[in-house]
């Protein structure tokens, strides 16, 4: 479908009518409008509650929603990448991150082999290996190297459940620059420190600069025969990882219908295994597919993730609010935001169509987040009083992981007074600079507590939104070749620095950079 047949839907025509009728409707007038509005605008899936009642988005809105969102297929595209079907067009490949959690028909077959055969296999490869190391008492530490998906997702689920961890401590290493690298080494000793290089093709820059590096200090520290016992991959490229001197029973495998920013469910997410344990890791794929389960069969007015997906569609393309703020209310999911931001932009972030037509309408929103009460200290002021209104999810936990309830009271007080500012507003016509409009649309997500299963459901949530979000823009959302062409124009570059000679080709701008770093570069 065309970007010009999208707009020209009765049903986007009608939300765009209705958006122009909603202008001067506040959120408030909404709840006076409807005194049942809490509880027709809040659903809950097992230990899930998430409340959309503070949304700029009467019944009528929600209706049209749904009619657009079944103008545009959504069930079937949804069925289409459950069965395993190429959704992923630009590439020619299927879409199965949810196949890791069990999520798919057992008999499914893509490339000649069975997915679920598959996943079964490499689990029990990450069971055994985990409880190896985990098992091994000379282990203290474990680095894994890699970039984006392959380093976010592992970070973010370790970070969150640090109070759960019971192995060797776990460190990540993603950024190319060498002060990382170079901190970490000083902190880790090679004889007791195992390395996971997680890289599908094991040709990324900024993995393979990393890995390489630590596979000089590993040798020149202690010694290249401990390699095999020391090192471990997770890649589609075994014949690399083997000249690297990684032993074949210690690389793990992947496939093409694994995207980068849905791996951590894979063999990718094996220091999470290591950290929390395999039970605990399998308890986190389980809440992955307690969520995949919902979001496949829920009827549609009660499908979390469908109705997240739509309201960003509501505000990004009939209301013209193109940012989105994530705010999870503990410090375990720090980098909860980056994640999201990572998911949602590195999907949606598109400017033309799956059949390659460029789009006159708005794709992706820019994501950004803190966690509370932290982000209350710094961009709510914008949020709060600034000119641009900013949609955005409060994410909470009922149950602490901790034992000082006061602390908790008041986080949980925040968050509750926060949403309710958004929407509520002060008027104060005699001190116009404390005045607050109100109006400001927020989700809360109430979980009951944070631990693997949570987490997962949680993170296979916002999946699921980008996923619908893509279908009713008519994008593909899982290629990302938005980030392949810096990568190519830096090579050039690199080895210019490093030779002191400037291309002849480069526009003057780049040309004058790279003389000011060449002069200033300090050679040894």
């Amino acid at each position: 479908m065309s970007n010009n047949s999208i707009t020209e839907l009765p049903e986007w025509q009608a939300l765009v009518e209705h958006a122009e009728a909603m202008k001067d409707v506040s959120i408030l007038s909404l709840f006076k409008g409807s005194e049942n509005r809490f509880d027709n605008f809040h659903t809950t899936f097992e230990g899930l509650f998430f409340d959309y009642s503070k949304h700029h988005a009467s019944y009528e809105t929600m209706d049209m929603l749904f009619d657009l969102a079944r103008a545009r297929k959504l069930e079937q595209a949804r069925s289409a990448m459950f069965h395993g079907e190429p959704i992923n067009n630009t590439e020619e490949r299927a879409v199965l991150h949810t196949a890791l959690r069990g999520s798919v028909a057992k008999s499914l077959m893509v490339d000649g082999e069975n997915v679920s055969k598959f996943v079964k296999d490499t689990l029990a490869q990450i069971k055994q290996i985990s409880e190896d190391i985990r098992g091994n008492e000379a282990i203290t530490d474990i680095v894994n190297i890699g970039v984006g998906g392959s380093d976010l997702g592992g970070r973010l689920v370790c970070d969150a459940l640090l109070d759960h961890q019971s192995g060797p401590e776990v460190h990540f290493l993603a950024n190319i620059d060498g002060y990382g690298v170079s901190h970490l080494l000083k902190k880790i000793k090679p004889e007791s420190t195992i390395f996971i290089i997680s890289s599908k093709s094991f040709t990324t820059l900024e993995t393979m600069t990393n890995a390489n590096t630590v596979r000089e200090w590993f040798v020149r520290e202690y010694s290249e025969s401990a390699i095999e016992h020391h090192f471990y991959a997770v890649s589609n490229n075994k014949d690399a990882a083997t000249e690297f001197g990684i032993s074949e029973d210690k690389i793990l495998p992947l496939r093409d219908w694994i995207g980068g920013r849905f791996s951590v469910w894979s063999a990718i997410g094996l220091p999470i295994a290591v950290a929390i344990g395999f039970d605990g890791f399998k308890s986190f794929l389980d809440g992955a597919h307690a969520m995949d389960m919902h979001f496949k069969t829920a009827p549609m007015e009660q499908n979390i993730p469908i109705i997240m997906g739509l309201l960003g569609v509501w505000y990004n393309n009939f209301e013209g609010h193109n940012l989105h703020c994530i705010l999870p209310y503990t410090k375990n999911l720090r980098r909860f935001s980056a994640y999201i931001q990572q998911l949602d932009m590195e999907s949606n972030g598109k400017s033309v169509t799956r059949d390659g037509n460029r789009v006159d309408y708005a794709t992706g929103p820019a994501v950004f987040g803190e966690p509370g009460t932290n982000g209350q200290h710094a961009f709510f002021q914008l949020m709060h009083q600034g000119t641009q209104i900013i949609p955005s999810d409060f994410i909470a936990f009922i149950t602490p992981n901790h034992n000082l309830n006061q602390h908790h009271y008041n986080l949980l007080g925040n968050i509750l007074a926060q949403a309710q500012a958004f929407v509520h507003g002060s008027k104060n016509e005699e001190q116009p600079h404390r005045n607050f409009d109100g109006s400001r649309p927020c989700s809360v997500i109430l979980l009951d507590k944070l631990d693997a299963y949570h987490l997962g459901m949680l993170m296979a949530l916002y999946e699921h939104k980008v996923f619908v979000q893509g279908i009713i823009w008519d994008i593909n959302s899982f290629d990302q070749w938005g980030v392949e062409l810096g990568k190519k124009l830096a090579g050039p570059l690199t080895d210019a620095i490093a030779t002191g000679v400037v291309p002849d080709t480069l526009g003057s701008s780049t040309s004058g950079l790279l003389r000011r770093i060449i002069e200033k570069s300090v050679k040894s």
